[in-house]
């Protein structure tokens, strides 16, 4: 009974170290989230500016004729 103390010590220094390493974890994966937030936003910039630059490469391909490059005509009055 005279190691009843040390068991006890045993349990609670491993008890802390488990809760030292869950907090750990939980500060991990909230940095993860907001990375993975980070990246989505990124990704939908760059495929909105990709979309927009595939929308005026299409214009500029529709205003092609004949291998010649049809200049807009001046607006009118």
């Amino acid at each position: 009974m005279d190691n009843l103390q040390f068991l006890f010590a045993g349990f609670a220094v491993f008890w802390a170290a488990l809760l030292v390493y869950l907090l750990i974890l939980q500060g991990r994966v909230h940095s993860l989230e907001r990375e993975i937030g980070r990246l989505e936003e990124r990704l939908v910039e760059s495929t909105e500016a990709a979309d927009r630059g595939n929308e005026a490469t299409a214009a500029g391909a529709s205003e092609r004729v004949a291998g010649r490059t049809v200049e807009p005509s001046a607006p009118t009055t």
